[in-house]
């Protein structure tokens, strides 16, 4: 029980590097709906990841479809490129739905990167250790 909440806390913890707020994007369909341009805003001063779920409508009515995309992005980048997509056979795009959204990953301060290469290390000790325990214990069984 006790290494479940260590881990629910760890998954809640990490949950904190993920931007808090959305950053600006775009999913553009072209004047002739056979393009898609997707383009976003880097809020951070460093390099990250982000990554842009475009929601649009089917050609057909009622019917919708997702088109997404990421890569990184240089720090501040406003209106990257993500990316262009076109659908095959020429079928044209919808109009985008206002549940499209964005993510940018929050990078780690150095403070925050030291912690975690340190937790690592401790991590690997303990286990190192824990590891060796268990070898002497077996060996004492045989």
């Amino acid at each position: 029980m006790h290494r479940f909440v260590l881990a629910v806390l760890y998954i809640f913890v990490s949950g904190a590097a993920f931007a808090q707020t959305q950053p600006k994007f775009a999913c553009v369909v072209s004047p002739d709906k056979l393009t898609l341009r997707i383009t976003i805003t880097n809020p951070y001063d460093e390099k990250t990841h982000c990554q842009v779920n475009c929601h649009l409508s089917g050609s057909s009515p009622g019917s919708t479809f997702s088109s997404s995309c990421g890569k990184s992005v240089p720090g501040k980048a406003v209106d990257f490129l993500l990316c262009e997509q076109q659908l095959p056979d020429k079928r044209t795009y919808g109009n985008v739905d206002s549940s499209s959204n964005a993510e940018c990953i929050k990078p780690l301060s150095d403070a925050e990167r030291q912690k975690e290469d340190d937790d690592d290390e401790a991590l690997a000790d303990r286990l190192q250790k824990e590891g060796l325990e268990m070898l002497k214990r077996l060996q004492k069984q045989n």
